[in-house]
């Protein structure tokens, strides 16, 4: 049986926050050669991601890539009210003014 080495594949992860695309292409080639490309966030998983496709593949010119796309609002953020109200208190000691005044020098 003769197997290609030259195809392409894309799966598409849609989260509530963000949608991952995975590429994977290949060329005939004597040798095996990865090329990743991904975001800087999952580059720790690089090395793990390379042995399993060589593990599967036996030779050819091999590209994949991750894209991450945020598509909607990331509610991770939030005010520390502890922090700013010490932000406050400690600005108090320093410069006379009204409450509204210290909370704009706060946050900033």
């Amino acid at each position: 049986m003769i197997y290609s080495m030259t195809g392409y594949g894309k799966s598409v992860l849609q989260l509530p926050t963000k949608k991952i695309t995975i590429e994977l292409k290949s060329l005939n080639s004597k040798n095996l050669d990865l090329n990743a490309r991904m975001p800087s966030i999952y580059r720790e998983k690089e090395l793990a991601i390379r042995k399993q496709l060589a593990d599967a593949l036996v030779r050819g010119k091999i590209d994949f890539s991750i894209y991450v796309e945020v598509t909607g609002e990331d509610t991770s953020s939030q005010i520390n009210k502890p922090v700013v109200k010490q932000y406050i208190n400690q600005l108090k000691d320093v410069v006379d003014g009204d409450a509204i005044e210290l909370l704009k020098m706060a946050v900033r």
